[in-house]
């Protein structure tokens, strides 16, 4: 009796608490009543009152006194419209002082405590650094599938962004057959990305040593040969080497692996054109020089200018040079034209940070003997250069004058995140001797 009492006494001094058949019906409906003490409730109200409008007016004084434009202030000098809206958040994303001075240093924790990367760069064991889009083309969906290839382009245009073209293969057989009216062969060249190359870092520990490739590329290969489509395959016959292929903390091939290409290209080319000798023999010669630099894979990471975590990587290059000690150079009246992207860049491109003429036309002319002309951009392998020939030729100028060999280099994953949208070639046919 006395113990039935002291309950109920208990019940009626907890009214309202866990036992209280009101509050049950309360997390029922989803409600948990919680008591704030007004001190906290001021304090926090003051906290995100000072987030809301703290940051962007310490924003605006920044750019103020920096001399700079204000994106914040443009909001009142735009017409408001979604579009203006749109392009107002990223310029606020790209301006702001607050994302600068935080997301480096938030993602350094990251990546040194979680290994967790971003967008752009995946983290392997070891150290190793990956371009997240080529990661996805190695180990995601087939990029010949067409429900794949639709649900891209409506991604494309659901975005805002231009159509794209997703299937690789029109755009390839239509520049093919191009070339052929002018008596010119096409030699692709797909470089397998470097999450196919050197897998190791990114599987589990005691994985059997394997070089993955994107479901398609068998097919892929099949149908170009079918179609007459001559292609490089740039994973055949490897260097017996145990020096790693790409660079560690860079999307590219090391020298050595670019240089091991060029020597079976060269062979390719020289007996698929039968290429006649140069009227002018070339007399070039390489200088070895160490380049040491993080790479571009630290730089999409977006860490702190001085974070020592990952530490500068040094290869050898071997620069082009004529008898007379300058740099190669391009040459556009070349019998052999060179489309490429970053990977023939890489170790050209003085920007980069690797090097100077030493990159994929410059080691290819020093093989062949012979000139080559090179028309390279760093993004959109798929299309850019593409585009950049036809521009040429629509604009009066034939840079297909004289060519007999135009090679064709993308990176691979660009088959499955590239925009392969067909150009209308109004180039003209070759003429028959008279």
């Amino acid at each position: 009796m006395q113990s039935t009492e002291l309950a109920r006494s208990l019940a009626s001094e907890h009214a309202g608490g866990p036992t209280d058949p009101s509050h049950d019906d309360l997390l029922r409906r989803g409600i948990i009543r919680t008591d704030v003490r007004r001190v906290v409730a001021w304090l926090l109200t003051l906290a995100f009152l000072g987030g809301i409008f703290g940051i962007p007016l310490s924003q605006v004084y920044l750019e103020r006194r920096a001399g700079d434009d204000s994106p914040l202030l443009d909001l009142f000098r735009r017409k408001p419209s979604a579009a203006n809206l749109h392009q107002l958040e990223k310029d606020i994303e790209q301006a702001s002082y607050a994302k600068a001075f935080t997301q480096p240093r938030f993602q350094l924790l990251l990546t040194r405590f979680g290994r967790v990367g971003n967008k752009l760069a995946v983290i392997g064991r070891g150290g190793w650094l990956y371009y997240r889009p080529g990661v996805v083309h190695v180990g995601g969906p087939g990029f010949l599938n067409h429900d794949v290839q639709r649900s891209r382009e409506k991604d494309i245009l659901d975005s805002g962004e231009s159509a794209i073209q997703a299937d690789p293969r029109p755009a390839i057989f239509a520049f093919q057959t191009a070339l052929t009216k002018r008596g010119i062969r096409l030699v692709l060249l797909p470089l397998p990305d470097k999450a196919a190359m050197v897998a190791q870092p990114l599987q589990a520990p005691g994985a059997p040593r394997m070089i993955p490739q994107n479901q398609d590329f068998p097919q892929f290969l099949a149908e170009l040969h079918k179609h007459g489509v001559a292609v490089l395959d740039a994973r055949a016959g490897l260097p017996g080497t145990d020096q790693p292929l790409y660079l560690v903390q860079d999307t590219h091939w090391t020298p050595a692996y670019m240089e091991h290409v060029v020597s079976k290209l060269a062979s390719y080319v020289s007996e698929l054109a039968s290429l006649p000798a140069p009227a002018t023999p070339l007399s070039l010669h390489t200088v070895p020089q160490p380049m040491t630099r993080v790479g571009d894979l630290v730089d999409m990471l977006k860490l702190p200018d001085d974070q020592t975590f990952f530490q500068p990587q040094t290869v050898t290059v071997h620069q082009v040079q004529d008898a007379d000690g300058n740099l190669w150079e391009s040459d556009p009246k070349a019998d052999v034209l060179l489309l490429g992207d970053s990977f023939s860049n890489i170790f050209s491109l003085e920007g980069m940070g690797w090097g100077a003429a030493a990159g994929l036309g410059p080691q290819l002319a020093l093989a062949l003997g012979r000139p080559v002309d090179v028309i390279a951009q760093n993004d959109s392998g798929a299309f850019a250069t593409r585009q950049a020939l036809a521009r040429e030729l629509a604009a009066g100028e034939d840079r297909l004058q004289g060519k007999r060999v135009v090679i064709w280099e993308f990176a691979s994953r660009e088959l499955s995140v590239g925009d392969w949208k067909p150009i209308d070639w109004d180039t003209p046919a070759k003429k028959e001797p008279e």
